[in-house]
């Protein structure tokens, strides 16, 4: 476990986390059914928007396809102007409208749009502390702007350590837009043996995944390995972990009998996630 600096996340990692999100998350809203005959309207900056009772209901119309990004905005502050006292649905809605900042695709968004975006999640945890998990997605998206669009680790990492300390029980949801978000595996059949798991899936566990992959320091990174596997032990991002652990001269030795003991808990229930630690795995023990 001596100090350090782990190599890039490989590709095929992004794509596990990405399929991770993807079969393992709860959705975090209802499916959403707009009946124009007997759906009132409200114009509102410039747009015709569908008025629903509940505030959830327009959270996820706001989060439909719009050709329009203004319209879409529009849908957001929409949320917010009219059901100001449903916290958790407008907290929702600004994180989406900070998100915005990045444009169509956030790899191609200007050096200013991470500014104006770090500028406005970090006004969200000013305004939206009563929401736990409003702020714990909100500190996560400041993590990763300045450890991986800005590549400032020293000023992203504590808001994953943050994450880890005060928001350990979040689950983590789909919840529109999520940087790495897109379809890599198709979900869980009804005979998966996920459906059902008992495997957590939390903000937190991702933050310390993060952590490994962007610190220098082998005590912060061993200390949120140790802290991974001790609360989410079967979830894919300790597997994640071990895998970019393996990867690393340093912790090859230090990290073998957890890849083992993950394997034995967890091959049936990821089975793309155990094919790659068994194959890096093998290429260690034969080189």
């Amino acid at each position: 476990k001596s100090g350090h600096s782990l190599n890039p996340i490989p590709i095929i990692l992004s794509l596990l986390l990405v399929g991770f999100c993807l079969t393992g998350c709860r959705t975090e809203s209802p499916e959403l059914s707009i009946h124009e005959s007997d759906q009132p309207v409200v114009h509102f900056n410039g747009f015709t928007i569908p008025k629903f009772p509940r505030a959830i209901d327009q959270l996820n119309y706001a989060r439909s396809g719009f050709p329009d990004s203004k319209e879409k905005r529009a849908a957001f502050e929409f949320v917010i102007r009219y059901f100001p006292r449903d916290r958790a649905e407008c907290g929702e809605a600004v994180l989406s409208i900070a998100f915005m900042n990045f444009g169509f695709d956030y790899r191609f968004a200007l050096l200013q749009d991470y500014y104006q975006a770090i500028e406005e999640y970090q006004d969200i945890t000013k305004y939206y502390a009563d929401q736990p998990t409003v702020m714990a997605k909100a500190y996560w998206y400041l993590g990763w702007i300045h450890c991986d669009l800005l590549n400032e680790k020293d000023k992203g990492l504590p808001y994953f350590w943050k994450i880890t300390r005060e928001y350990p029980d979040i689950p983590l949801g789909i919840s529109s837009p999520v940087p790495w978000v897109s379809l890599v595996y198709p979900a869980p059949d009804e005979k998966s043996p996920a459906k059902g798991s008992k495997t957590r899936h939390t903000w937190a566990g991702i933050a310390l995944l993060e952590i490994i992959r962007h610190s220098s320091d082998s005590q912060d990174i061993n200390k949120a390995f140790d802290l991974l596997w001790e609360t989410d032990r079967n979830s894919p991002a300790t597997g994640i972990a071990i895998r970019l652990l393996l990867s690393d001269p340093a912790y090859i030795d230090w990290i073998r009998p957890y890849v083992l003991s993950y394997l034995k808990q967890n091959a049936a229930v990821n089975p793309f996630l155990a094919e790659e630690l068994t194959a890096a795995l093998n290429k260690e023990g034969n080189g």
